[in-house]
């Protein structure tokens, strides 16, 4: 393990540390990382404006939504079941930091944690539900649209439910 950076000669040639490689698939270029990342923001902006037919923009036609409690496919299927969100005052998804890995010519699998508050009101009493996931996402470029989502599962991790009166 490299643990220090080197010069030599007249010019610094910086080696990388181990800890800088972490995570590093070459094989995608940083616009398909950029492009990659953007549709996990893309996703929680429709969401939470409510935007659900923008979400089209984020999956493939043909793409497979894996709740934990079922399986929607299609993307009429995958916005008709999002519309759900509604019964919620409102939501606000905080995604993190992705790790994407490329596991085959234009497809590359994604994990993306999130912190999803889900604010629901009933008369007086607000209960904001957090819940704490990881997106499994299996992500693919088309050649009409770029990079979509083509699979994605919510591996839930914890859910707090906090009363706000």
């Amino acid at each position: 393990m490299q643990w220090f950076r080197i010069l030599v000669g007249p010019y610094p040639v910086a080696l990388k540390t181990w800890w800088e490689n972490v995570g590093v698939d070459s094989s995608l270029t940083a616009t398909d990382r950029q492009a990659i990342a953007g549709l996990a923001a893309l996703y929680a902006r429709a969401v939470d404006e409510r935007d659900f037919e923008q979400l089209r923009a984020v999956f493939t036609v043909d793409a497979e939504l894996d709740t934990g409690s079922s399986v929607r496919r299609g993307i009429d299927e995958i916005v008709t079941i999002m519309e759900g969100l509604r019964h919620y005052e409102s939501t606000t998804h905080l995604v993190g930091e992705q790790l994407i890995s490329a596991v085959a010519v234009d497809t590359c699998t994604v994990v993306t944690p999130c912190t999803a508050h889900h604010l629901k009101v009933d008369g007086l009493c607000r209960t904001d539900r957090v819940m704490h996931i990881h997106y499994q996402d299996e992500c693919v470029r088309t050649k009409a649209e770029g990079w979509r989502i083509r699979s994605r599962r919510l591996d839930v991790v914890r859910v707090d439910e906090r009363q706000m009166n």
